[in-house]
């Protein structure tokens, strides 16, 4: 499994383009479009009765995408897209929750868009859009707001042949030509993204606890045992 070295100082700097591929140590590769805070952190972890070393990649948004009509046309898009590269499994990941919103007086042209896609071995395991929720339409106005829930999956940890995950998240906002008798603002809250895998190569066998508590018994049996021959001998002796 690859250790962290100079490669984690690069890692906890912010990505300020606006398109990055970034290989991870060989391990993942993230595509980033848009600004984000990247973290990468290793710990030992014990799940499935197996002890392996994980390794974790934490992608933050530096802050919401948000536009007012009084400024102009504008348009910006945030995306996140991880997936684990040949040799490295996945042992799990979580994506926070996250927001859209936008608002239009007299059909005001503001849009959002979001998603967030799971796929594994190219199956579609998710693929949301979000839960949206628009008040009524009238002549003068339009409010709608988009949730997205939490998702987080956690993989068995074994030492087979490692599956393929794509995970991503994206975002797009924008707000059209600006006109006096019109008005509209678009913002998206984008998540936070946490990818984990490990190497199924170092993953070691770990006894559960039922393991232990028997080996003690035996233990123990061995030793009175033990004991009994001792007196045995030392009552013949005596006699």
């Amino acid at each position: 499994m690859k250790q962290l070295s100079c490669a984690l100082a690069m890692m906890l700097s912010p990505f300020a383009a606006h398109a990055a591929v970034i290989d991870v140590l060989g391990m993942m590769t993230v595509n980033l479009n848009g600004s984000a805070t990247t973290s990468i952190s290793q710990a030992t972890v014990i799940r499935n009765n197996y002890s392996f070393l994980e390794t974790t990649v934490r992608i933050e948004p530096t802050g919401m995408i948000y536009f007012d009509a009084s400024e102009g046309p504008q348009s910006a898009s945030y995306s996140v897209n991880v997936s684990n590269n040949a040799g490295y499994a996945v042992s799990g990941f979580d994506v926070s929750a996250a927001a859209m919103e936008r608002y239009s007086v007299k059909y005001f042209p503001a849009q959002t868009s979001g998603e967030l896609s799971h796929y594994r071995n190219g199956e579609q395991i998710m693929r949301d859009y979000g839960q949206s929720f628009t008040e009524p339409d009238s002549d003068y106005f339009m409010h709608t707001w988009t949730d997205f829930a939490p998702y987080s999956f956690l993989a068995d940890i074994h030492g087979g042949t490692p599956l393929l995950h794509n995970l991503g998240v994206s975002y797009l906002v924008s707000v059209g030509t600006p006109d006096p008798s019109w008005y509209g603002w678009a913002y998206a809250v984008p998540a936070t993204l946490t990818f984990r895998v490990y190497d199924p190569s170092t993953v070691l066998p770990v006894p559960e606890p039922a393991g232990y508590a028997l080996t003690g018994l035996g233990l123990l049996a061995i030793w009175a045992r033990r004991r009994r021959r001792e007196r045995v001998a030392a009552v013949q002796a005596s006699a």
